[in-house]
């Protein structure tokens, strides 16, 4: 009756695409994964009923077997459908780095400000809105190559202090950077890590942040379309010099953006 179409395993940290469709009229849909539940959009393909929506477990999630589970709401009934997902380890690499000592032990004065941040991007992330703004495919941010990639153990001035939670990308200062898909903007703050950041909601769960920028091009409440600038490239917050980190989000979980880019998720082989 409703057909779900999900990879049978994933790695950890790696977005991938769930499609939900069935030739009955779908008046609600639910999908719960990770602890989380999201409704998301559905529109028409043909005469069938169908959403699609992004889904992962973070860089920080387990590995294991994940159930997914659906609740399609068709002419008064709850029908409700689950498969189980393999998510298995991934490959992460390293990276030594130097910058200045207070950006990896940060003195006390700046404790507060650290943790106000991370409060205000966990209740940015913990919010699904019902839209769905995004399309295949997602539009490179810059043209700069890709440079530190999702995941590294990273060691600074020495010690092995963090994971890399994004895509880093070459653009030197003042370089336009671009939306990767439609989306609302959701927070624009100058961060103590992150720096001057634009954070966009792209519907269903998925969310976008586009960090160390030099000026914001955009505003709190404004819709943008794919590839609109939001922003120009920076030095801020931590960083070695001017880039663009890009970090990804699926239902407040941060993952690899690189799939988006590299063919490797939101294809024809991907989707079906």
């Amino acid at each position: 009756m409703v057909d779900v179409t999900a990879p049978a395993a994933v790695g950890r940290g790696k977005p991938f695409v769930v499609r939900i469709s069935t030739w009955y009229p779908l008046e609600d849909l639910e999908v719960r994964w990770n602890g989380r539940s999201v409704h998301p959009a559905v529109t028409m393909a043909g005469e069938r009923s169908e959403a699609v929506l992004l889904l992962g477990v973070g860089l920080r999630g387990e590995t294991g077997a994940y159930p997914l589970e659906v609740v399609a709401h068709i002419w008064g009934h709850a029908r409700r459908f689950s498969r189980t997902i393999a998510v298995r380890e991934s490959a992460w690499g390293t990276e030594t780095l130097s910058v200045p000592p207070k950006m990896v032990r940060p003195p006390a004065s700046e404790q507060a400000r650290i943790e106000k941040d991370r409060e205000l991007l966990k209740a940015a992330l913990g919010k699904a809105s019902p839209e769905r703004y995004w399309t295949a495919p997602l539009v490179r941010p810059v043209k700069g190559r890709m440079l530190s990639r999702f995941g590294l153990y990273r060691t600074f001035n020495g010690n092995v202090a963090a994971r890399h939670t994004g895509l880093d990308f070459r653009a030197w200062l003042g370089t336009p950077i671009h939306a990767v898909a439609a989306g609302r903007v959701v927070l624009i703050r100058n961060l103590y890590y992150a720096g001057n950041t634009v954070l966009i909601d792209h519907g269903n769960g998925f969310m976008t942040m586009s960090c160390h920028l030099f000026k914001t091009k955009v505003r709190e409440g404004d819709m943008v379309e794919a590839g609109q600038v939001v922003g120009l490239s920076g030095a801020t917050g931590r960083v070695t010099g001017a880039h663009l980190h890009l970090a990804a989000f699926v239902l407040g979980a941060v993952v690899d953006p690189e799939p988006f880019f590299d063919g490797t998720v939101l294809v024809d082989g991907n989707e079906k």
